[in-house]
């Protein structure tokens, strides 16, 4: 028998570990034996019960880093040995965003990654970058991919354009790397001095603290003198500040709702009179997931995991997060 752990109900203490038989994989999929994922905030949220819709018992977590042990009739693309990740919509392949294929969303309205074997469509999974280990490639699932996709797939990120990120979080983080390697500037917001100073020391060419200077949005523009692009996770609390240092012509990518779930004050005049595109950003399709590791892998990029934690420790994860205590991503081990 294989194992798995899914919740019954709201809350990380709700998962718990059981048996359950492995399916064989069918036509067009892949079997996959699960070593590693990630938490996102997405999870957070999920396992908080914030999201109605969820129906249990359900396996959490979407990131996913594994082995293929069996392929089904029809899969040339990969074999077994073959060591991928998985795709955040499972049936998001190719091309622009529908409702029909942004329906399955791994550990939220399907089964996710926290489990010994996960059978999925062979167009769900992507070539795990080379240098890796597990559990940094599991974080390129969700946070990653969201990063990448909003830089490189919905903008088209040049060199010497700056690029704001916000917090040490898993997305800013993957942000800032993409961008250095891009050739692009890079300026970070946090409350904590010792991560802008991580932050600089990872390739940030300018670092505010929002704390310090609560009107950072003009410290940004003091600093930087604007930006072509931002990296908006704060949603409420944030999206009104990145819009007033932004730069003519800018691009914002509406990511995160970390400073809250209600409606953003936004000038409407500056979104205008400056020309900003403001795209909303849930992750990516399958093609633009395997553009990203190869990215990853030619410029031998590596994510930055502050913790590592067992399966049987998600509670722990789940406190890790709420704490603040992470700088970009804490990892999972399934084993």
């Amino acid at each position: 028998m294989a194992f798995r752990y899914q919740m019954t109900a709201p809350g990380a203490a709700q998962v718990k570990r059981v048996e359950a038989d492995a399916v064989p994989p069918g036509p067009g999929e892949v079997q996959l034996r699960l070593r590693a994922s990630s938490l996102n905030y997405h999870d957070y949220v999920t396992l908080s019960g914030l999201i109605p819709w969820v129906e249990y018992p359900r396996v959490p977590l979407s990131d996913g880093c594994g082995e293929v042990v069996a392929v089904g009739a029809g899969v040339s693309q990969f074999a077994p040995g073959d060591r991928v990740v998985t795709l955040f919509y499972p049936l998001w392949h190719s091309g622009r965003p529908t409702p029909q294929s942004k329906q399955l969303i791994l550990g939220e309205t399907t089964d996710g990654c926290l489990q010994e074997y996960l059978t999925i469509d062979a167009r769900s999974v992507a070539l795990a970058p080379a240098g890796l280990s597990d559990t940094q490639a599991a974080t390129l699932t969700c946070a990653g991919h969201t990063a990448w996709y909003a830089l490189m797939e919905e903008h088209r990120l040049q060199p010497g354009q700056t690029v704001l990120v916000q917090g040490s979080g898993g997305v800013s983080l993957f942000a800032l790397q993409i961008a250095r390697a891009v050739g692009a500037r890079v300026i970070a917001t946090s409350s904590s001095d010792e991560k802008l100073a991580r932050m600089r020391a990872m390739g940030a060419d300018h670092g505010v603290n929002y704390r310090t200077h609560p009107d950072w949005e003009a410290e940004v523009l003091k600093q930087a003198g604007g930006v072509d692009v931002a990296i908006d996770v704060g949603g409420e609390a944030t999206l009104g500040k990145a819009i007033a240092c932004a730069n003519t012509d800018a691009f914002i990518a509406v990511i995160g709702v970390l400073g809250g779930f209600s409606a953003a004050a936004v000038s409407i005049f500056d979104v205008m009179q400056k020309n900003l595109c403001l795209r909303g950003v849930t992750v990516g399709c399958g093609e633009s997931l395997e553009r990203f590791c190869r990215f990853m892998e030619q410029h031998a990029i590596v994510p930055e995991v502050s913790h590592t934690l067992e399966a049987g420790q998600l509670r722990e994860a789940v406190g890790l997060m709420e704490r603040g205590e992470h700088f970009g991503k804490i990892g999972i081990t399934v084993e």
